[in-house]
């Protein structure tokens, strides 16, 4: 008879970090759920209540970050520039924690490898963009529909994302250093 007691405790990070190793070794959709399950060590059921979807797996790091940025943002002083506040709260954002830097490096890559995880993600993004317009509206003393700020909001969060895809893909060193180079290339 087996043991009785408290089931044991599954590790999500653990868990999300083995399916993205095999999503970006052998392709997204040639990795099925079951399969997942059984390199991680755990049931399917259990994998579902943790995961409801292959894509949930992919993004789940999303919502740190986001996290992060945001309560930077809010802590900036007020004394600086829209730019400077932005670069000093994504680099903030974009400083992972050491035990979620490879599976921040192979989510990217995931997401990228597959065009598809893109519309799993774009809520969180839309949301994130619509933050960064706020603030540079408020920030500088505009309107959030001013097309200078939609467009600058914009473009910061492009190059923020397109500097963590490329630290992901090409990329060395740390994360955030990625994001802070790519931002002070905007002037």
């Amino acid at each position: 008879m087996g043991t009785v007691g408290r089931p044991r405790t599954i590790d999500p990070d653990a868990v999300s970090l083995v399916a993205l190793r095999m999503f970006d070794d052998l392709g997204f959709d040639a990795v099925s759920m079951d399969e997942v399950a059984v390199a991680a060590g755990v049931s399917r059921r259990s994998l579902f209540r943790l995961f409801p979807s292959k894509a949930a797996l992919v993004w789940g790091g999303l919502d740190e970050f986001a996290d992060r940025f945001t309560a930077a943002l809010r802590e900036r002083p007020t004394n600086e520039t829209s730019a400077e506040a932005l670069r000093a709260a994504y680099r903030i954002g974009a400083t992972f924690p050491d035990d979620v830097v490879e599976t921040t490096r192979h989510r990217l890559r995931v997401i990228r490898a597959e065009p598809s995880l893109g519309l799993v993600g774009a809520e969180t993004i839309a949301a994130l963009t619509r933050t960064v317009v706020r603030f540079v509206a408020e920030r500088d003393g505009r309107s959030h529909t001013d097309l200078e700020v939609v467009v600058r909001a914009n473009v910061l969060v492009a190059a923020a994302s397109a500097a963590l895809t490329w630290w992901a893909v090409d990329g060395d060193g740390r994360p955030e250093d990625a994001v802070d180079r790519a931002l002070s290339m905007l002037g």
